[in-house]
């Protein structure tokens, strides 16, 4: 999955993740769709915020809400079960 110039692809549910402040979770995404270590997964998702710094968030003394914790896992969710039935369709046939 990743392109010829080795360079680890970003998933959109990763993007998603770091939209709603949740780098850990995008650094998850992103190891587990590249097959990367941890080291290279954080590299690759830093790299990519350097490259968009309009994702950065602005640092704020509000919780998160329940409700961006329910949409980043409803993204996650989405994108994960989107990868099995592609995975599963390309090994079906």
């Amino acid at each position: 999955m990743m392109p010829q110039d080795s360079t680890p692809l970003i998933p959109l549910a990763a993007i998603g993740a770091l939209a709603l402040g949740h780098k850990i979770d995008a650094i998850k995404i992103v190891r587990q769709e590249n097959s990367l270590s941890l080291k290279e997964a954080k590299e690759a998702v830093e790299a990519y915020q350097r490259a968009h710094p309009d994702l950065a968030l602005q640092p704020s003394s509000e919780h998160k809400t329940s409700t961006s914790l329910w949409l980043s896992s409803i993204v996650i969710f989405i994108a994960t079960a989107c990868i099995t039935w592609i995975l599963l369709m390309f090994y079906r046939a």
